[in-house]
């Protein structure tokens, strides 16, 4: 069957807008409010965040570098989510969990404590510590940052990422930028949520 010119323009047209609608930008701005909401009246930074949106396909940029003074996402990566023991899969982060050997990534504010060697990625890795009931287990799960040289250095959508044990990790390179935040800016909280 012949289609029509107009009509077969129509319907590449369409495909071609289903296929870049999960590139499209998500509005942060009330995550970005929540971030600057907790850390008001603390001694967390208040110039710079780390944000990851779960709820997003892995081979797509969700790790977001944020500047709270401007509420502007300044820089974005890849990052893995935990297995579950296989309950997720390695494109959407379905299952999360605070438990000992779950494999599962932990949601809520988390402070990026000090920076410690690592076996993976270029040796060096940020220990985490949960601020919520959520997260507060994730020291004593060793759920870390850290990087890992099969985390490419851009979004691969639709393709997708490996999962991890637990841990928010990322391409050496994006580690690398993390931690140049790290060593000039103090006390900066992870926020994950999906």
């Amino acid at each position: 069957m012949k289609l029509p010119l107009f009509p077969l323009f129509i319907l590449l047209m369409s495909c071609q807008l289903n296929s870049t609608s999960a590139h499209k930008t998500k509005d942060y701005s009330d995550k970005i409010e929540k971030i600057k909401t907790f850390v008001k009246h603390t001694k967390y930074n208040k110039n710079t965040a780390f944000m990851i949106d779960y709820s997003l396909h892995s081979g797509l940029n969700r790790f977001f570098v944020v500047d709270l003074k401007t509420d502007a996402i300044i820089k974005k990566g890849l990052v893995c989510h935990g297995s579950c023991k296989g309950d997720n899969d390695s494109k959407y982060a379905k299952v999360f969990s605070n438990k000992n050997d779950s494999y599962c990534t932990s949601l809520g504010f988390a402070l990026v404590e000090e920076r410690a060697y690592s076996k993976w990625g270029k040796n060096y890795k940020y220990w985490l510590k949960g601020l919520e009931k959520t997260n507060d287990n994730m020291r004593n799960r060793v759920v870390v940052l850290h990087a890992w040289e099969g985390v490419p250095d851009d979004a691969i959508y639709p393709k997708n990422i490996a999962t991890s044990f637990g841990c928010p990790t990322v391409s050496v390179k994006f580690l690398d930028h993390l931690d140049g935040i790290l060593k000039i800016e103090k006390k900066i909280l992870l926020y994950s949520f999906d």
